[in-house]
């Protein structure tokens, strides 16, 4: 069973830290979960772009938005009936049966349900993002499609960081499917595979100043996305896998801009940084 966890673990690892293109816009976390580093991030990319007052307040506009649609997703997916559902397979599983036609068809449903509330959503992301494209400068444009979320901005032009696709993000989906027992015995272990697989991703040689550091990062990426709802997860996914690789990101071709406005700037958590940063221009 130990070699088993352990070739198991490295098929996860391998899928998460494969490079894969740039696929449609996810939402972000909701205000209540964002803390000072997100908000760090978010206000370097605001005074990256240089933004003027007029598109500051479009901006606001289009994150508030956002929210209210996100909002609105979270009222009508209905996470208590899939709930119910997982439960029921769980017992089913439990007590050696087998899983019943009309129990497969109740979980394809609710799933279905789930995944076109979700395109939903992410549709109409993609039309506000785009209201917000065009409404920017082409070197504002062309900075959105180098900038890496960070705390401390490198030196030069603002870096963008690039979302990984599908298949790191069925990697973590792998990674929260270990049960919690076995993840709290080997996540440490874990999380030096993946930094292992990251380094050797990559062209160039990675320096890593403080390894230790580095691996706490990690563990507690892993431990983030084990902690979302199923909806959560799947709206965050790929900012998750784009947050893992951030820090290795070396030269690659740019991104979409539209994504990366969905992803950032019609992030709820840059509401208040917004109207905090207008309040001295509107009096």
């Amino acid at each position: 069973m130990k070699r088993w966890f352990v070739v198991w673990i490295g098929f996860v690892l391998l899928s998460l830290v494969g490079c894969q293109p740039l696929s449609p816009a996810e939402a972000q976390a909701p205000p209540e979960k964002v803390d000072l580093h997100r908000q760090v991030q978010l206000l370097n990319l605001i005074n990256g772009l240089e933004l003027t007052p007029e598109q500051m307040r479009f901006v606001l506009d289009r994150a508030r938005q956002a929210q209210e649609r996100r909002e609105a997703l979270e009222a009508q997916a209905d996470e208590k009936q899939m709930e119910t559902i997982l439960e029921e397979i769980r017992d089913t599983l439990m007590a050696g049966r087998s899983i019943s036609p009309e129990l497969r068809e109740r979980f394809s449903a609710a799933r279905a349900d789930q995944q076109r509330l979700i395109e939903t959503y992410r549709e109409e992301m993609t039309e506000l993002a785009r209201e917000v494209e065009v409404m920017l400068e082409d070197h504002q444009r062309y900075a959105l499609e180098r900038y890496v979320p960070c705390v401390i901005p490198p030196p030069g032009e603002l870096r963008i960081g690039q979302a990984q696709g599908m298949e790191g993000a069925a990697a973590l989906e792998r990674l929260r499917e270990i049960p919690a027992a076995r993840f709290e015995t080997h996540e440490q272990r874990i999380a030096r595979r993946v930094l292992e697989q990251l380094k050797r991703r990559f062209h160039r040689p990675v320096l890593i100043l403080d390894e230790e550091a580095e691996l706490e990062r990690i563990v507690e990426l892993m431990r983030s996305a084990r902690a979302l709802s199923a909806l959560d997860f799947e709206l965050q996914k790929e900012s998750l896998v784009e947050e893992l690789l951030a820090p290795y990101e070396a030269a690659r071709p740019p991104v979409d801009p539209t994504a990366v406005i969905a992803r950032h700037l019609l992030d709820p958590a840059i509401i208040p940084l917004l109207e905090e940063k207008l309040t001295p221009v509107e009096k």
